[in-house]
């Protein structure tokens, strides 16, 4: 290396020759001296001379060794003003550099001219220490002699990309240029000019067109460019790709037009093709409105874009749906003169995604639609039957497989996933497929299918949906079979029925959600009554359990706002007038009606799950009361009615027990529980259990309305009861009708047979007290008894009433 001896800037210059005054006086010098040899005259003169002459190269010597300095400032002034980073070497000579050059390698050092090597990138510095030599030595020490005049000048160069630290810290791409303007004889450098330039931009640029080409050539989508003329002028392999496999070489490229005009869907395929277009007539694309014709418009239009989906294919081939963008290249001055192309296929993208969309709106066992398909059918069609208006009737059906989950266990998963399919199969083919509609059946989840038919009346609908349960009916293939099944014995394979819930639009309802709620109400009933059948949903039945569900939620109500309350009717000894007891009678001082009886709201709460809640209030509401009277000073019976629902819910004698438990004051035998003969009928073990239940708990028990029912003596026998109440309508007219006062007696001999108390509802008279009494009954209640009282009431008229008479009795007269 120690060839490489120094880096400067251009050195002093060497020193100049005299100027022409001064080579004449040298000139006319050296002749006298030469004269004198024979003139010894003009000898004297010379040596006169010769001072003169020494004392003016002298200074010609420094005027021109100045001006040469003087030049050598400025020119580096106009290097470093210019940002240049040069330098220049002289082996043995002083060493300079410009500026530039010291800022990027550092000031050069005489004793390391190669010192700025260290500064360069590992990987770049092996690579120069490896060029340099030859360069330096000459191509007689470091390779065979050039040959040309062009070999001879690339030996006496060397161009490198090095990367140099910046200032940030990053490498920095600097390009290194060193030339060797003079050897000496043995071909070594004697003087080597070196330029260092930052290209960085350049790398950067170079990297970038590097990285876009790559994107061009890699790019999934087609990419090509054309020229206004609609010449091809570059295409990736994409592009080429995807039109070798669309083209044909006898008929090339079809674009579907779908009747848009010839000339367009042309125009589009010399386009693809970068073909010349043919020409075309403006006014008839704006005609025509077609997105062919947009695109063309915009392949028209230098500035145009257009972006859109177009379906191509080559003859004999299928379709293709290609996604196609068309984009002029702006210029910085003047309109765009190139365009690009980009091509992409979607036809697998789009078969994808039908793929999906059919797997979200179908389902996979049956290939039917899905429940979310057929709300979205249902909705078209109610929206087609509201544009159609009369005449157009829609029948919305739920059909649920009979049994199919004992089929199921018994056949096992895989049989009944094929008898599934099968009987969709078999809905799909006895529905109507019209030109303008056609009926429709879905699979709504699990054994469940949904139909909405077409018809012109109920009666259609009907007929309809019997077909389809016939067709349902009939045997499941065995598993292989393609045969429908139609000749088989019955017992070769099993069969499945079906319950349908049916309902009509615009009759019953206009709205999707409301249809489907209908159906399902229907077929709940179907099930309830047997199934395998077809029921239509009834709107009367159904405003009919509406304003039931209402009254029951208004009765609700009341309860919570404390509008219930309780009423008592006395029971009288009808021979000695005393006050034995009292039944809990209901009512409901109603804001805007008044007081209400019992037949005004309670039918309805009995046939509702509240029975059981209101029940249980009149219950705690009794018992209360009946502590208070006691604390009075008034102790008596008290009856309660119990309804058959809440006889029979589960949890009534715990819940009794816990009521008894909270009243310890009031005795269990006071309380006295009336049930209707009707409920004790219902379920005669279940009456038995219960009512054992209560007389564990020391309660007596009564049957209301004994007489209205068809209660045998073995019931009578089976039940533990107490007393036996009379119905008001055999009391009422027995003094009337022989019948019924037939009846009355054969009631109170049963009750004295059965050891059973006996009450007589419905006393409303002197008249009717007496009879009763002759008959054998003493106790009764009713109007001409007592009105029901409110609790205050009823402890005043107690205390009230007048002693008795002498004997303990009361005229008969005197008990009303």
């Amino acid at each position: 290396m120690s060839a490489t001896a120094g880096w400067i800037l251009p050195a002093a210059p060497r020193r100049l020759p005299a100027s022409v005054p001064t080579a004449l006086l040298v000139a006319a010098t050296v002749a006298l001296l030469l004269a004198g040899v024979w003139w010894p005259a003009w000898r004297a003169v010379a040596w006169w001379l010769l001072p003169l002459v020494g004392l003016g190269v002298v200074l010609q010597g420094r005027t021109e060794r100045r001006r040469a300095l003087d030049e050598r400032s400025e020119w580096r002034a106009k290097i470093d003003s210019a940002g240049l980073s040069l330098a220049q070497w002289i082996p043995g000579g002083s060493i300079a550099a410009s500026a530039g050059w010291e800022a990027r390698l550092g000031r050069p050092d005489p004793a390391d001219p190669l010192a700025w090597l260290d500064r360069v990138h590992a990987v770049d510095r092996m690579k120069l220490e490896e060029l340099l030599p030859a360069l330096l030595q000459g191509p007689d020490l470091a390779g065979p002699p050039a040959e040309t005049p062009d070999d001879r000048r690339a030996a006496d160069a060397l161009h490198h990309a090095l990367r140099l630290p910046g200032d940030d810290g990053d490498w920095v791409w600097h390009e290194l240029r060193l030339r060797v303007v003079r050897r000496d004889p043995r071909g070594r450098a004697r003087r080597v000019l070196a330029s260092l330039q930052d290209i960085q931009w350049r790398r950067t640029a170079e990297e970038r067109q590097r990285m876009s080409s790559g994107l061009f050539q890699h790019l999934h989508e087609g990419l090509a460019i054309t020229d206004l003329d609609h010449r091809l002028l570059d295409a990736n392999p994409a592009y080429w790709t995807l039109m070798s496999d669309l083209l044909e070489a006898s008929a090339g490229l079809v674009i579907e037009d779908d009747g848009r005009s010839s000339d367009t869907a042309e125009a589009l395929r010399r386009q693809l093709l970068g073909r010349p277009a043919l020409p075309m007539d403006a006014a008839q694309l704006r005609r025509s409105g077609h997105d062919l014709d947009t695109i063309v418009e915009a392949l028209a239009d230098p500035a145009g874009h257009w972006q859109g989906l177009v379906k191509v294919r080559a003859t004999g081939g299928p379709p293709r749906t290609l996604r196609l963008t068309v984009s002029s290249i702006p210029e910085p001055e003047g309109p765009p003169r190139y365009r690009v192309l980009a091509l992409s296929d979607l036809t697998q993208d789009l078969q994808r995604q039908q793929a999906l969309e059919r797997i979200g709106r179908f389902d996979l066992l049956t290939g039917l639609p899905n429940e979310q398909e057929f709300q979205r059918r249902l909705q078209a069609a109610l929206q087609t039957s509201r544009q159609v208006g009369p005449g157009f009737m829609l029948c919305v059906a739920r059909v649920d497989l009979d049994g199919f989950a004992a089929f199921n266990r018994r056949h096992g998963a895989a049989r009944a996933d094929q008898a599934l399919r099968e009987l969709a199969g078999r809905l799909s083919t006895a529905l109507r497929q019209q030109p303008q509609w056609s009926d429709e059946v879905a699979r709504l989840g699990g054994d469940e299918f949904g139909l909405v038919l077409r018809v012109q009346n109920a009666a259609e609908a009907q007929l309809a949906l019997d077909r389809l349960v016939q067709v349902l009916r009939r045997p499941i293939d065995p598993p292989g079979d393609e045969g429908d099944g139609a000749a088989r014995a019955a017992d070769d394979s099993p069969r499945l029925s079906a319950s349908v819930g049916a309902t009509l639009s615009p009759q019953d309802g206009g709205e999707a959600e409301t249809l489907m709620r209908h159906a399902a109400h229907a077929l709940y009933r179907v099930k309830r009554s047997g199934r395998d059948g077809v029921q239509f949903f009834d709107v009367e039945k159904r405003r009919s359990r509406e304003a039931q569900a209402q009254a029951v939620l208004r009765v609700q109500r009341a309860l919570e706002a404390g509008e219930l309350c309780l009423y008592y009717q006395p029971k009288l000894d009808l021979v000695t007038g005393e006050l034995l007891g009292a039944e809990a009678l209901l009512r409901w001082r109603h804001p805007q009606r008044g007081l209400l009886a019992p037949a005004a709201f309670l039918p309805t709460v009995e046939r509702s799950g509240m029975a059981a809640q209101l029940g249980h209030w009149v219950l705690e509401q009794a018992l209360e009361q009946c502590r208070r009277w006691q604390a009075d000073g008034l102790a008596l019976t008290l009856s309660v009615n119990i309804s058959p629902r809440h006889l029979s819910a589960p949890d009534f004698p715990a819940r009794l027990e816990a009521l008894l438990a909270r009243h310890p004051e009031v005795p269990p035998q006071h309380l006295v529980l009336e049930l209707l003969e009707s409920s004790a009928l219902e379920d005669v073990a279940l009456a038995r259990r219960l009512l054992t239940d209560c007389k564990r708990l020391g309660l007596r028990l009564a049957m209301d309305d004994f007489g209205t029912g068809y209660a045998t003596l073995s019931i009578l026998k089976r039940l533990p009861l107490d007393q036996l109440k009379i119905d008001r309508s055999f009391v009422q007219t027995m003094l009337v009708d022989p019948q019924d006062r037939a009846l009355v007696q054969g009631v109170i001999a049963l009750a004295g047979q059965f050891g059973c108390e006996l009450v007589a509802e419905g006393v409303e008279s002197a008249a009717h007290a007496r009879a009763l009494v002759d008959m054998g009954c003493r106790v009764g209640q009713g109007t001409g008894l007592c009105e029901p009282l409110p609790p205050q009431a009823l402890l005043d008229w107690a205390r009230q009433r007048a002693p008795a008479a002498p004997g303990g009795q009361r005229p008969l007269q005197a008990i009303t």
